[in-house]
């Protein structure tokens, strides 16, 4: 038996992934992070991609201003909003 890592970082792993297994991943992210009787994992994922907001508890946004990144708690739809606007 092993400790799991207190949090998992992914950068843009449904990236390359259609629909149906973005929707699939993200769903196993979050049944994953709500455990078993334990407190689950906590996954910080990085996304241009809407079905892993779908399960997000939580979305930040990261803008650069003046030479510098400021992270900010953004609503769902707020996230959602930004990513639609990046597909066009």
């Amino acid at each position: 038996q092993c400790d799991p890592a207190p949090f998992y970082l992914f950068d843009e792993i449904d990236a390359n992934l259609d629909a149906q297994y973005r929707t699939a991943v993200a769903h196993h992210l979050r049944d994953i992070s709500s455990g078993d009787g334990d407190a689950g994992a906590q996954f910080i994922c990085t996304t241009f991609r809407p079905e892993m907001l779908h399960v997000a508890q939580k979305c930040y946004g990261v803008s650069y201003q003046k030479k510098s990144s400021n992270v900010v708690v953004v609503t769902r739809e707020e996230a959602l909003d930004f990513v639609e606007g990046e597909k066009q």
